[in-house]
């Protein structure tokens, strides 16, 4: 005699890393970069997170945040470890070592340390109404 099936649960998944993911692509921003240089081994283990990370910078909305910006990838095969270099406007660099990090990792690190340091720009005029002649108002 077969036992009878009950379902506890969802048949959906949680949102967990993918909703995570999707949260830390839509905080980045590339305004304080000059320049991004990617480089990793494909034949490494790890090439993955890599490859994942880069789907991530390429997107068209992470990519408009600063169309000056420039993406450059370089594909060794030397097994050396994974590595990205950012290049800030400001003339600093940043050296990602991502050797045993993660995607998520990745995209956390970086809006921490140079997507935070992006000034948002509020204008006072935004919330309030222009001001109209009385020859407009009869329009």
């Amino acid at each position: 005699m077969a036992l009878p099936y009950l379902h506890s649960g969802t048949f959906l998944l949680s949102g967990g890393i993918v909703s995570a993911l999707s949260k830390q692509t839509k905080l980045l921003n590339l305004k304080p970069v000059k320049k991004i240089h990617f480089s990793f081994d494909p034949f490494r283990n790890d090439a993955g997170v890599m490859r994942q990370t880069l789907n991530h910078f390429y997107q068209d909305r992470v990519r408009d945040t600063n169309p000056k910006c420039v993406l450059k990838s370089n594909i060794l095969s030397n097994r050396s470890d994974p590595l990205i270099e950012v290049n800030l406007v400001d003339g600093k660099t940043i050296l990602f070592r991502t050797q045993s990090l993660d995607t998520l990792e990745i995209l956390q690190k970086f809006n921490e340390l140079v997507s935070s340091q992006v000034v948002v720009e509020e204008t006072e005029a935004a919330g309030k109404k222009p001001v109209q002649t009385k020859s407009q108002k009869r329009r």
